[in-house]
C-alpha cells in the first residue's frame, strides 16, 4: 500500500490575535483520507507570547494535544524587543486525535503573572497553521 503526506492550511498569511478579547480561536480543518496510526504535525507561527509562564493548550475536537509555549525573559526590556518577532512551534500529533474529515482546532488565552483586571491575558499572534498528515494513496 502506497502512502502519501498531504497538509491542510488551518490559517494563512494573516495574524489572528488570542487575548484580552478575543480569549478563544477555533478553526475547522480537513483530514480525509488520514492514516489514523501515523502521527501528523501542527507547525504555528508565534509573536507576542512574552508574559505568559506557562503553554497555551492546544486542542484538536476539544482533546489536549499539546502546547504552545511562552518566550518569557527576565526583564521588561528585553520582553518588549522580543514581542515582534515570529516563532516557529511545532506539535506531534497523534493520528487516532485526527478525523477521517473534519477537525476542530481550538486555541485558548492564556493569563501571566501580571495580570490587571482590564488585561488579564498575555496577548499573543498566531499565522501560518498548517497540519501536515499522512494518508493512503
Amino acid at each position: 500500500m502506497a502512502v502519501v503526506s498531504d497538509f491542510e492550511v488551518i490559517q494563512g498569511d494573516v495574524d489572528k490575535r488570542i487575548g484580552d478579547g478575543a480569549t478563544l480561536w477555533e478553526k475547522n480543518f480537513n483530514t480525509g483520507a488520514r492514516l489514523s496510526n501515523q502521527n501528523a504535525v501542527l507547525m504555528f507561527m508565534v509573536k507576542g507570547l512574552t508574559y505568559a509562564t506557562k503553554g497555551v493548550d492546544v486542542k484538536v475536537n476539544d482533546k489536549s494535544v499539546g502546547q504552545i509555549f511562552p518566550y518569557r525573559w527576565p526583564t521588561q526590556q528585553l520582553r518588549d524587543a522580543d514581542a515582534d518577532h515570529w516563532y516557529t512551534q511545532i506539535i506531534n500529533v497523534g493520528g487516532n486525535m485526527l478525523n477521517d474529515g473534519m477537525n476542530e482546532l481550538q486555541i485558548q488565552a492564556i493569563g501571566f503573572p501580571e495580570a490587571t483586571g482590564t488585561n488579564k491575558f498575555d496577548d499573543f499572534s498566531i499565522r501560518d497553521v498548517v497540519c501536515f498528515y499522512k494518508q493512503n494513496a
